[in-house]
């Protein structure tokens, strides 16, 4: 296990932000002009072999893929102390992150390449905001950004007594620079819809690093061995 946080402070600053980064959203403002300008430009400029690696580098996002190891990782750790805490903290983990969709439909945001990909041209600056009435949308935050905050991070929670720093540092930053980047050149979410995966999958993994999941009170039929202490 890591080392719980101590202070509020980093939780706070990221709520602020993602509200001021969701206000900035709400009109056409230069943050939404800047959004559309990189769709654009990345539109413009994305050959054969550049959109290849982007696409499969985007994979460290899926939340399916990464959803299915952090609970293999909980069961084998489960199994091996003998206790059912590592599969409730699997659980809480993959609440969370599944009420980000919550987030998606209240905020709701179209796609770069709304209304289809083949169907140019594509959202304008005055549709590419929050609160609109066009489909599909639910492009904000980004989910697969938020998921590389969250689930490399919860591996890290789960192992990190056994990593190195280097490996650490390298599980945290890598995967949300490396998704943000490619989710954004290619055009599957605005900037700004990584931005702010990014802040509320932070918020997310440190609340889990708060929880003392080795002494959390349990009910009994979870850990029935507890009547013969």
């Amino acid at each position: 296990m890591v080392r719980r946080p101590r202070s509020w402070g980093l939780e706070i600053a990221m709520a602020a932000a993602f509200l001021a980064l969701s206000a900035l959203l709400v009109w056409p403002s230069a943050v939404v002009e800047l959004d559309v300008h990189l769709r654009d430009l990345s539109d413009a400029n994305r050959p054969h072999w550049a959109y290849l690696i982007a696409v499969n580098t985007n994979k460290l996002g899926q939340g399916g893929l990464l959803g299915g190891i952090a609970l293999g990782l909980s069961a084998i750790i489960a199994y091996r102390l003998r206790t059912v805490r590592p599969m409730i903290a699997f659980l809480v983990v993959y609440g969370m992150t599944g009420s980000v969709l919550v987030v998606k439909y209240v905020l709701t945001r179209v796609y770069p390449h709304w209304p289809d990909i083949g169907s140019p041209p594509y959202a304008t600056v005055e549709q590419a905001t929050l609160f609109t009435t066009l489909e599909p949308f639910g492009a904000y935050p980004s989910g697969h950004v938020l998921n590389t905050i969250v689930w490399y991070g919860y591996f890290v929670f789960l192992l990190g007594a056994h990593l190195e720093t280097w490996q650490r540092r390298l599980l945290l930053l890598a995967p949300p620079l490396i998704v943000a980047v490619s989710t954004t050149y290619l055009g599957y979410h605005w900037l700004t819809d990584a931005v702010g995966g990014f802040l509320v999958g932070v918020i997310i993994i440190r609340v889990v690093q708060r929880i003392r999941w080795e002494t959390v009170e349990l009910p009994t039929w979870l850990e029935p061995e507890k009547r013969y202490r």
